[in-house]
């Protein structure tokens, strides 16, 4: 394929959802279920334990001012185990990825906390339905190969958040090759989910992004996921631009969550964090990979160069 040009997106996109077959947290959020919760009240740490019991295998420390997730209470669920005398006392959560218990009084609610429930589904769409009765966000072309992307809110259920919803396609010769759905419910008043292309010149990738769950990449072929980057390592923000290397496939962020650069392998590795201690510098327009730097413009008038090892080389007017 020729040359792939550089991609610069200035993304109002915040939160975002993931690809199809990305592990997310699934909860049942039914009686029992109190969300987020913060660990205080503890010297120096809570021990997050395998059952609810003092004496349960120690899975993790938490230290004070945590944040612990998914969090419930279900005592009947042990009412007739060996861990009914103590259940009373514990909170099941997750926290870094592992689901254990902890005792309830180091507990105290941060609904702030509480995560945005996202989902996705694939399936074929002709371009009729991935517009559906939303706007076009994204759409590019290259030989016979294209991809479209779609963006609208849905309200299902009258009294619930509506659902942000981007619907990307795949197609070859105009025929739909593959689909993804992408949906996220609303939080603020900024829009949540976004698409662009990365990869290399040969290889251009689909990507997607999602600020609760983290940076998606897509096959541009098939469609399957090849991986996934948390949010925690990709923070793009409200204001991002994004630019990929045609020969490398790195892809080169600067977001409002920032607004530090970060560059991204091919592989989904972060393989550096520039540092810009600046608190004027804000709102990147525009990433220019130049054969000896890295040039970032941002809307508050300065220029930054960076080294493409991320070191900073100068910071000055534009």
């Amino acid at each position: 394929m020729k040359k792939l040009i550089s991609l610069l997106f200035v993304l109002i996109l915040l939160f975002c959802g993931s690809t199809a077959g990305a592990d997310r947290q699934v909860v049942e959020k039914d009686q029992f279920y109190i969300g987020a919760m913060r660990v205080v009240r503890c010297n120096s740490y809570v021990s997050l334990r395998e059952a609810p019991n003092k004496t349960s295998k120690q899975l993790a420390k938490i230290e004070p001012d945590e944040i612990v997730y998914y969090c419930s209470r279900n005592e009947k669920e042990f009412a007739y185990s060996p861990y009914r005398k103590q259940v009373h006392m514990f909170t099941r959560c997750v926290y870094e990825g592992q689901e254990g218990y902890i005792l309830s009084r180091y507990l105290e609610p941060a609904p702030e906390y509480e995560p945005v429930e996202t989902r996705s589904e694939s399936k074929k769409m002709t371009r009729e339905e991935i517009i559906g009765s939303g706007n076009i966000v994204f759409e590019w072309t290259e030989f016979n190969v294209s991809v479209l992307a779609a963006y609208e809110v849905i309200t299902e259920k009258e009294g619930e958040l509506p659902w942000e919803t981007l619907r990307v396609g795949c197609f070859i010769d105009d025929e739909p090759e593959w689909g993804y759905i992408e949906q996220v419910q609303q939080s603020g008043q900024f829009k949540n989910l976004t698409a662009f292309i990365g990869g290399t010149e040969d290889e251009p990738q689909v990507y997607v992004y999602d600020a609760e769950y983290g940076l998606i990449m897509l096959d541009l072929i098939d469609g399957s996921e090849q991986w996934v980057l948390s949010k925690d390592a990709c923070s793009l923000g409200d204001c991002a631009v994004v630019t990929a290397g045609a020969n490398t496939g790195i892809l080169y962020v600067a977001g409002s969550d920032g607004p530090d650069p970060v560059a991204i392998s091919a592989e989904g590795n972060v393989l550096w964090r520039s540092v810009i201690d600046d608190p004027e510098i804000y709102g990147p327009t525009e990433i220019i990979l130049n054969p000896n730097d890295i040039e970032i413009h941002y809307e508050c008038g300065k220029s930054v160069k960076l080294e493409y090892n991320g070191e900073l080389i100068s910071i000055s007017d534009l």
